[in-house]
């Protein structure tokens, strides 16, 4: 190449580094804190992360100039593309992992009780007569893909009398509910009963980003008597906020969960009946309280658990590309034979497979979890080597493919498994 067109060709990709680089840091400079709350800013950190691994890249080839012609070279930059795809999914699976967000709490989120009179007002319940209520979250445990068991304690403020009930009921309840009483003390304007709480409530979640996934547990409550609405007892807590975790006992035992934020929301049923009773709405519009808890899966263990076997099977079947060759002496010496190969890929796919049945099991997810992208993307490898041994055998062949003895195929396995990872978590976390 004349020495003119490859200054202009350096120039350019200078240029395109720069330009990608700083699109990433614009991008990176609009998300606020990730950790915190990180769902707002997915779009923009996919755009900072995929322009920064591009920059990044484009700077690598132009300090190493790699070339067929220089091997090694091709080789470093592999290695540079693996681990800039390596370090971006990573820096990802901090972020999605340990961020939360309260908009999956549902209803209209109340920190006092000023703010609850005036949802209930703009909703046409200001005249009914509220009924303060409060809980404490002591363990939450889920105990299926759709199921949570919660225990603590649950109180409300009522009228003065010796046979007072809990008025209140949990609609998603299918086992327990309110239990033994615990206390009863007077107030000004009745009393106070404290009841021990312990129900399994089935609810909806979203697995879609397992194992990275963060939930919010709800206990929605419904009052029990006609012309009254459950409210917050905001007096009961210091000044509420999501993030102090009010309502949950600091040493709450959730088992693989970590607890992130808690929160009361005010929602509107949506049942269309009024169960017969009159004084409720057949439009199933009564008010409903919801307390909201958001948990964050501790996601080491299982990634660690999904990843490990599957990083054994990804090096097993690199090392699959160092026996191909048409060199009929290293064949006998290696023992190489297409089907002995494409059995050995055989057999890692029904590995594979039988993982991946065993995670669709444990989601019960309806749609595509994140963690299965690593199944995918081992299918597409392991098929891809097949094809690799089958191109070796046959008359037909490729000058790429048998480019200085498959040394094409090592060279792109790695930043290919990366590249497929890194676009897997962008499409699978952040879009």
């Amino acid at each position: 190449m004349p020495p003119a067109r490859r200054s202009t060709r350096t120039v350019v990709l200078a240029v395109v580094a720069v330009a990608l680089l700083v699109i990433a840091a614009v991008a990176a400079s609009g998300i606020g804190n990730p950790l915190h709350d990180f769902s707002p800013y997915m779009t923009r950190a996919a755009v900072a992360v995929v322009c920064a691994v591009l920059g990044l890249s484009v700077i690598a080839a132009l300090l190493l100039r790699p070339s067929p012609a220089r091997p090694r070279r091709l080789g470093w930059m592999a290695l540079v593309v693996s681990v800039l795809c390596l370090l971006a999914t990573g820096s990802i699976w901090v972020a999605a992992g340990t961020g939360h967000s309260l908009d999956k709490a549902p209803g209209v989120r109340v920190n006092n009780a000023a703010e609850t009179q005036a949802v209930l007002a703009a909703h046409g319940y200001g005249k009914r007569k509220p009924v303060r209520t409060g809980l404490m979250i002591e363990t939450l445990e889920f105990t299926g893909a759709s199921n949570v068991r919660l225990t603590g304690f649950i109180w409300q403020h009522l009228p003065a009398g010796e046979d007072v009930k809990p008025n209140l009921e949990f609609p998603d309840a299918i086992d327990g509910g309110v239990g033994d009483e615990v206390y009863r003390d007077p107030t000004p304007e009745g009393q106070v009963v404290g009841w021990r709480l312990k129900a399994t409530l089935r609810e909806s979640f979203d697995y879609a980003h397992y194992p990275l996934d963060n939930q919010a547990v709800w206990l929605v409550m419904w009052p029990r008597t006609a012309g009254t609405v459950l409210v917050p007892d905001f007096s009961a807590y210091p000044p509420w906020n999501a993030d102090d975790k009010f309502g949950v006992y600091p040493g709450l035992v959730g088992g693989d969960w970590n607890t992130q934020f808690s929160t009361f929301s005010l929602t509107e049923g949506t049942e269309r009946t009024n169960y017969g009773r009159p004084a409720h709405s057949i439009d199933g519009q009564d008010a409903e309280l919801t307390f909201s808890v958001g948990v964050g899966r501790q996601y080491v263990s299982p990634l660690l658990n999904r990843l490990i076997p599957l990083i054994v099977i990804t090096l097993l079947v690199f090392g699959s590309l160092f026996v191909v060759t048409t060199d009929s002496d290293r064949r006998s010496l290696s023992g190489f034979s297409t089907w002995a190969v494409i059995g050995f890929c055989g057999s890692m796919m029904l590995v594979v497979s039988v993982q991946h049945g065993t995670l669709r099991s444990e989601t019960a997810s309806d749609g595509v979890v994140y963690a299965e992208y690593f199944y995918f993307i081992l299918y597409l490898v392991i098929g891809l080597v097949a094809l690799n041994v089958i191109e070796h055998t046959s008359k037909k062949r490729f000058p790429l493919v048998d480019w200085r003895g498959n040394a094409a195929a090592r060279l792109l396995y790695w930043p290919v498994v990366t590249v497929l990872l890194l676009t897997a978590t962008v499409f699978g976390l952040l879009l």
